[in-house]
């Protein structure tokens, strides 16, 4: 169809964030020429609430937010295999 699209990617530190599966979906998506950007977007607990108000358990609560230096690597490694990244 090529029709253009972004890919959102989840940084999750300790879930989503091991070098080897952030290159394997990098180097999944590069190649996709419809792909026009990568978006790294970093967990965060803005969410939470939402979860208490249904009263389901969340189990991220105790989640940090990864680190600048870490958003960077990821970004790093979508730009090295030749994603556009943000």
């Amino acid at each position: 169809m090529s029709k253009p699209v972004w890919v959102r990617f989840t940084l999750v530190p300790g879930e989503t964030d091991d070098p080897a599966n952030v290159d394997g979906i990098a180097r999944f998506v590069a190649p996709m020429k419809n792909v026009e950007w990568v978006e790294v977007q970093p967990f965060h607990q803005m969410g939470a609430f939402k979860w208490e108000a249904m009263g389901l358990e969340y189990k991220l609560a105790d989640m940090k937010p990864a680190s600048k230096d870490l958003v960077n690597r990821v970004i790093g490694q979508f730009r090295d295999a030749g994603c556009h990244v943000r």
